[in-house]
């Protein structure tokens, strides 16, 4: 580009000293006088010097006019905004500006009689080998967009302008234009846009808190269409649960944090009142001015049910808690009384064997005997019934029993009341985990007392068994 500059000023230095020799010549040519006088002929020399002055004058300031043209040119190349290349009909770069260069963060030297496909991503170079053949047969202004890649560790998305020029041969104008950030700004409107319409109801205000976008879940959630809430401030959603001072503190924390989140009672455009669980975020620019108020809410109406649900359901357990362990308390204090009076019956013993039998047999089963079968048809667990129909069959045997001079008799003797209940569980083939289940004691104390049985009645606690030994005695 300098030698074309450079020629243009050789031409115009030329044109200008061809005319100052003609001028010469044909003042040369005019006859001369016979007789000049030295003082004329030396004024016509200062005027000739002075004409030659004006002139080389007059080529100092084209030059001058020329280098400034050159430099303005330069500079609107070289560091225009924008790449310019020239590809000739092989595709290769004959011409590229600075800005170019940059672009592609090679020197101008190796950029040079490259192939220009060299630089394009792999992806996008049958796009470009289509798009050159299309250039090459239609004359005029064509677009392409395309992924450049200059180096291995760098990329950039270009937009290229097109320009065939068909003179004495062929070439491709190229006006390069890094548009990447562009593409990754539209990319993040386009996720943005994805983001705006979602489940959840948004609406965005100016710093003024007057209403300029919602989406469509906004109108679906609260019936109002976008038309009809823009130019709005969102008082008008304000459902008359919540005081003044409740919107006071949602601006002051907007204001001081930059957002507020929590529960809210809003109003549908029918009327309805319902719970939304709301966010308020603010906008801020550069200078951390507030620009706009971004809010986003969902309808928790269904959570809240649930809710109420849950703690309804919680409510009736505890009460039915609270009821079954009264009537365990009452059972427990009933089979207390009933081992109360077991204990008297069986600690009393009578002189006379056949008289105690006798009253005995009266007591129980005309007081005791009667109270369990009424006690049976107030108890509805079935755990209870098989406990009072364990000591009533106990009080029935102890009834035939009593007095007799056997050895079941004998052996009851020795026991405890406690003991003496286990024995008869025992002896009936009942587990130790149900007999503990019955009289509402620990495995462990039933273990205690069978091995305190086991070692009144002297049986070998490796090979004897409790169950085989009771049950063989006679009743």
């Amino acid at each position: 580009m300098n030698d074309k500059i450079d020629d243009i000023y050789q031409q115009l230095a030329q044109q200008l000293r061809a005319r100052a020799e003609e001028e010469l010549e044909l003042e040369s040519a005019q006859p001369i006088p016979n007789v000049i006088s030295t003082d004329q002929l030396l004024h016509e020399l200062r005027v000739h010097q002075i004409e030659l002055e004006m002139q080389n004058e007059e080529l100092r300031r084209a030059q001058q006019e020329l280098e400034q043209a050159r430099d303005r040119y330069v500079d609107l190349y070289e560091f225009a905004p924008v790449g310019y290349l020239t590809l000739n009909s092989d595709c290769l770069i004959t011409e590229a500006n600075f800005t170019a260069t940059t672009l592609f963060g090679v020197m101008r030297a190796k950029l040079l009689d490259r192939h220009f496909a060299t630089y394009i991503a792999h992806e996008d170079k049958d796009r470009w080998h289509h798009f050159f053949l299309s250039c090459k047969r239609n004359q005029g202004k064509q677009r392409i967009e395309l992924t450049l890649r200059p180096t291995d560790n760098s990329s950039l998305i270009a937009q290229l302008d097109c320009l065939v020029k068909q003179d004495e041969e062929f070439s491709l104008r190229i006006t390069l234009i890094d548009i990447t950030q562009r593409k990754k700004a539209e990319q993040q409107l386009r996720i943005s846009a994805v983001a705006f319409e979602t489940q959840a109801g948004i609406i965005i205000t100016d710093a003024r808190r007057v209403i300029i976008s919602a989406n469509r879940a906004f109108t679906k959630i609260t019936g109002y269409s976008a038309e009809e809430i823009i130019g709005k401030t969102p008082f008008f959603l304000r459902s008359w649960m919540h005081d003044q001072d409740f919107y006071v503190d949602i601006l002051a924390s907007t204001a001081s944090d930059g957002y507020w989140q929590g529960e809210i009672w809003d109003k549908h455009k029918n009327g309805k009142i319902f719970p939304v669980w709301l966010t308020i975020a603010s906008v801020t620019d550069s200078n951390d001015c507030i620009t706009h108020y971004v809010g986003s809410f969902t309808d928790i109406s269904l959570q809240k049910h649930a809710e109420q649900i849950l703690l309804e359901s919680r409510q009736h357990l505890e009460c039915m808690v609270i009821n079954t362990q009264e009537e365990l308390q009452k059972s427990k204090e009933d089979a207390k009384r009933i081992n109360t009076a077991l204990d008297v019956f069986l600690q009393h013993r009578e002189t006379d064997k056949t008289e105690t039998q006798d009253t005995l047999s009266r007591d129980v089963e005309g007081s005791v005997i009667p109270f369990l079968k009424k006690l049976k048809k107030s108890v509805n667990y079935k755990d209870q019934l098989h406990l009072i129909d364990i000591i009533q069959n106990n009080l029935e045997q102890v009834v035939t029993t009593y007095g007799r001079s056997n050895k079941l008799s004998n052996i009851c003797q020795k026991l405890t009341p406690a003991e003496i209940q286990v024995a008869s569980m025992v002896r009936q083939g009942l587990s130790t985990k149900m007999i503990a289940t019955t009289l509402q004691l620990s495995s462990g104390t039933i273990g205690i007392h069978r091995k305190n049985i086991r070692k009144k009645l002297g049986l070998n606690g490796g090979t004897d068994s409790l169950y085989s030994f009771l049950s063989t005695l006679d009743e």
